[in-house]
C-alpha cells in the first residue's frame, strides 16, 4: 500500500519539477520559428531539458513559445527514479497549468498507473481522470484528486480497491473513499469528512 502511494507522490512531483523556467532545446531535425508569433516548431520532434532539475522532456513532436506553453506529442519524462509518459502533453506557465492525455508512469519498483487524463494545477492538486488504474495495490476509479501537499487523495464514483487482504467497493455514481498516508502505511477509508471532500471535490470539474 505505502509503494502505491509514494508513486502516486511521486508522480505529481515529476510533473511539478517538469515545469521548464529555463530550458535548453535540441531539436531531432529541423526547428521552424514563426517570427510573428514567436511559436518554435519541432515537427520531428526532440528533447527538451530543465537546466536546473536535469529532468528531460522527449517527444515526437513538440511545439513552444518561450515563457509561454510548451505542447508535445508522444511525450516521456525521463528522470532517474523513473518515467513519465503521455500520448500528448500542454503546459501553460500561465495559469500554471499542465494537462494531460493518456497518462502513464513507470519505475524499476511500481507497478503502472495510467488514466486517460491529466491535469497538475498550480496549487498542487493533481486530477486523474477517465480509467485510473493501478496494479499494486489493485485501484480501478473513474476520478482520482490528489493533494500532494497534504498526502492524500480522494476517489470519486465508482470504484475497487484492493490490498492485500482488503477490498473495498463503491458502486454509485456519489460514492467516494479517501487515501491518506501517516506513519509510513497508507489508509482506506470510504468515510471522507466534509471538509476534505468539499475542498477537493470542485477540482475534479476542471478536466
Amino acid at each position: 500500500m505505502k509503494r502505491w502511494w509514494i508513486l502516486l507522490t511521486f508522480l505529481s512531483l515529476i510533473v511539478l519539477a517538469s515545469r521548464f523556467a529555463g530550458f535548453e532545446v535540441r531539436p531531432r531535425g529541423n526547428s521552424e520559428l514563426d517570427v510573428g508569433t514567436g511559436i518554435y516548431t519541432l515537427p520531428t520532434g526532440g528533447t527538451i531539458t530543465d537546466n536546473q532539475s536535469g529532468l528531460v522532456l522527449e517527444a515526437r513532436y513538440i511545439q513552444y513559445k518561450d515563457g509561454e506553453f510548451i505542447r508535445a506529442q508522444g511525450a516521456t519524462l525521463k528522470a532517474r527514479e523513473g518515467n513519465f509518459s503521455a500520448s500528448s502533453l500542454e503546459y501553460l506557465q500561465k495559469p500554471d497549468t499542465l494537462r494531460m492525455s493518456g497518462v502513464r508512469f513507470s519505475s524499476k519498483e511500481f507497478k503502472a498507473l495510467s488514466a486517460q487524463q491529466g491535469l497538475l494545477l498550480g496549487d498542487d492538486v493533481l486530477v486523474l481522470k477517465g480509467e485510473v488504474r493501478s496494479s499494486e495495490p489493485v485501484l480501478e476509479a473513474s476520478t482520482l484528486v490528489v493533494d500532494t501537499t497534504k498526502d492524500l487523495a480522494l476517489v470519486l464514483g465508482a470504484f475497487t480497491f484492493r490490498d492485500g487482504a482488503t477490498t473495498l467497493r463503491g458502486n454509485r455514481p456519489d460514492s467516494t473513499l479517501l487515501l491518506t498516508v501517516s506513519g509510513g502505511k497508507v489508509r482506506a477509508s470510504t468515510r471522507v469528512p466534509a471538509d476534505v471532500f468539499n475542498r477537493l471535490r470542485p477540482y475534479a470539474d476542471k478536466l
